[in-house]
């Protein structure tokens, strides 16, 4: 009965307007997941919760973009901005590059695996230092363990 839960759930996202994976955006998680180290499935369930798959996806809320939605000041940190206040257009242009962004993302969940999963997924979303801080989304941990389950 798991199997027709996973194709029910499959199907309601479809018609329900979700962006379908494309299989080069696909080939480009593997092959950044495996270059970092990190689990596929986890890669490609935080990519599915921050923009559905959507390389063009911007955050309306924070500046953030891209198919791991990436901020300039974590692009900043691995030397692809200049300054996370006031990015160029081509740096932006440059986070949202597919490849780029996911090696940035990837990058970052390399450095956090340190943590058990929950903390990982957390301070993925909110960052180390918002972690720290005591900042969480049970909801955002709940959409990427879900998706990681179906995923894995």
């Amino acid at each position: 009965m798991a199997g027709a839960g996973v194709i029910l759930f499959m199907l309601i996202q479809r018609f329900a307007g979700a962006k379908t994976l494309s299989p080069d955006i696909d080939s480009l998680i593997k092959y950044q997941a495996d270059h970092w180290s990190v689990e596929y499935a986890l890669v490609k369930a935080i990519v599915k919760v921050e923009s559905n798959f959507d390389p063009d996806a911007k955050n309306p809320h924070d500046p953030s973009y891209g198919l791991m939605q990436i901020t300039p000041i974590l692009a900043q940190e691995y030397g692809l901005v200049k300054d996370w206040r006031s990015p160029t257009y081509d740096e932006i242009k440059a986070i949202m590059n597919p490849m780029t962004n996911l090696d940035i993302g990837c990058r970052f969940l390399n450095h956090l695996s340190k943590y058990p999963f929950a903390q990982m997924v957390q301070s993925y979303n909110v960052g180390e230092t918002g972690y720290r801080n005591g900042a969480r989304s049970p909801e955002y941990l709940e959409k990427v363990r879900k998706y990681y389950e179906i995923y894995s």
